[in-house]
C-alpha cells in the first residue's frame, strides 16, 4: 500500500504492479491518478493517508507493507504510525523531505528514506567521489557495493586473488548471459562484471585488473 501519488508514489506502484504485486495507492488530489495511467491493474483511493476509514477501504489489514511518500513529513509520520502501530503492517517505510526531523522519525522507530540527503550524496559522488562505474553507498559506513568490469589483466586471476582482506569481497560475477558466485578458485576472464563489497580507496589496489572506463570519474 502506497500513501501519496505524485512521482515517486506513482513510479514505485506501477514498478510494484510491473513486477506482479497487488498495489493499493491513497491520495486526495484532484486528478493525481492521471498517472499511473490506463494499464496500472491496482486499487486507488481517494483520500489522506492517515484515515482509518481509507486505509481499511484500501485494504490495509492484508497488506504486508506500507510505504507513505507524500510531501507533507508529517503526513508521511502519521501514516507511518498508524499502519505499524494499530495495524501491524509488517514493513513501513516513510519519506523524509526535511532533513531536521530525523532525529524526531528515528525517535519514533519509523524507517525512512531521507530524499534531500539522499539526492545531495548522489550529486556529491558523481561529482567528486566516484571510484566505480555504478555503485551503491551504505548511510554511516564507507562500504559500497560496487560494479567492476575486468581487463585483460585479469583473465587468469582468481577471484581469492582479486579480493582484498577487509577490503574487497566478491559477490557474484557476470559472464554473458550467465551470473555465477564464485569460489575463491574461480577463475576471472576477460569483461566479467564482477560485484563486490569495497571499502572506499580499494580502487587504487586492484587498477590494473579494470578496464580504462572504470578508472574514470
Amino acid at each position: 500500500m502506497i500513501a501519496g501519488c505524485g512521482r515517486v508514489g506513482s513510479d514505485l506502484a506501477l514498478n510494484l504492479a510491473e513486477e506482479g504485486h497487488d498495489v493499493s495507492v491513497i491520495d486526495n488530489r484532484p486528478g493525481v491518478f492521471k498517472s499511473l495511467g490506463s494499464t496500472f491493474n491496482g486499487t486507488i483511493h481517494d483520500g489522506r493517508g492517515y484515515d482509518v476509514r481509507i486505509l481499511k477501504e484500501a485494504g490495509i489489514e492484508f497488506a504486508d507493507a506500507f510505504v507513505a511518500v507524500t510531501d507533507s513529513d508529517n503526513a508521511n509520520v502519521m501514516s507511518v504510525q498508524l499502519a505499524k502501530q494499530v495495524f501491524g503492517v509488517p514493513r513501513c517505510l516513510a519519506r523524509l523531505d526535511d532533513p531536521r526531523r530525523a532525529d524526531a522519525y528515528a525517535a519514533l522507530d519509523i524507517e525512512y528514506v531521507a530524499g534531500a540527503k539522499l539526492a545531495s550524496k548522489v550529486f556529491h559522488e558523481l561529482l567528486v567521489d566516484e571510484e566505480f562505474h555504478y555503485h551503491v553507498t551504505f548511510s554511516g559506513g564507507d562500504v559500497e557495493i560496487v560494479e567492476m568490469v575486468m581487463s585483460a589483466k585479469a583473465s587468469g586471476l582468481k577471484v581469492e586473488e582479486l579480493e582484498v582482506a577487509d577490503e574487497l569481497r566478491v559477490a557474484a560475477v557476470r559472464r554473458r548471459s550467465k551470473t555465477y558466485v564464485p569460489s575463491g578458485q574461480f577463475l576471472l576472464h576477460e569483461g566479467d562484471l564482477v560485484v563486490a563489497a569495497a571499502r572506499s580507496g580499494v580502487r587504487t589496489k586492484i587498477k590494473r585488473y579494470l578496464v580504462e572506463q572504470e578508472l574514470q570519474p
